[in-house]
């Protein structure tokens, strides 16, 4: 079926680019965002929120995608061979990742923990006011996950508590 469409000079322009470096035509440019725009708007807004962090995530080629099994032997590894060295870069990487989410505008606990599930560390388990259970993908990230986290929170200004028992992270705000 035809349809007319009328497009301002720069959606024009990004249409014929986009035509041109896919060696395609106009009308399969649009029928195909057309597609990805209806199966957008057919999501949830949770579904929506991590699709945009798996963006954030992955697009800027900061992070990268590891099978849960091959994480648990590293951190396995890791944890009876690693110095103190080791253990105070990844804190201070901690309180580098706290600062640059605060300028995304995570400066709060559960915003923090929310973003950070969607990397597959963790589930939340909200336990009360300033009270979360993080319930971990696998027993042996415990020490990196609490000593990543102290950092984080170090990095935003906030004073937690963070107990470790197997396989979770209990974490309670400071008054």
């Amino acid at each position: 079926m035809r349809t007319s469409v009328n497009l301002d000079s720069k959606s024009l322009e990004m249409l014929r680019i986009l035509a041109k470096k896919k060696g395609i035509s106009a009308s399969e440019i649009v029928r195909r965002a057309l597609k990805v725009y209806f199966e957008l708007e057919g999501m949830d807004d949770a579904t929506k929120e991590l699709v945009k962090i798996y963006t954030d995530f992955l697009s800027a080629g900061e992070h990268c995608i590891v099978d849960i099994e091959h994480w648990a032997v590293i951190w396995e590894e890791l944890n009876d061979k690693a110095s103190e060295d080791f253990w105070d870069i990844i804190k201070r990487s901690g309180i580098e990742h706290g600062i640059q989410y605060a300028d995304k505008g995570l400066k709060d606990i559960y915003s923090v923990l929310r973003y950070m599930e969607a990397g597959n560390f963790f589930r939340i388990k909200v336990d009360g006011e300033g009270k979360y259970t993080l319930i971990l993908s696998c027993p042996s990230e415990a020490k990196f996950l609490k000593v990543f986290l102290s950092g984080i929170f170090e990095g935003q200004g906030e004073e937690v508590e963070i107990r470790e028992s197997y396989g979770k992270l209990r974490i309670q705000k400071m008054i």
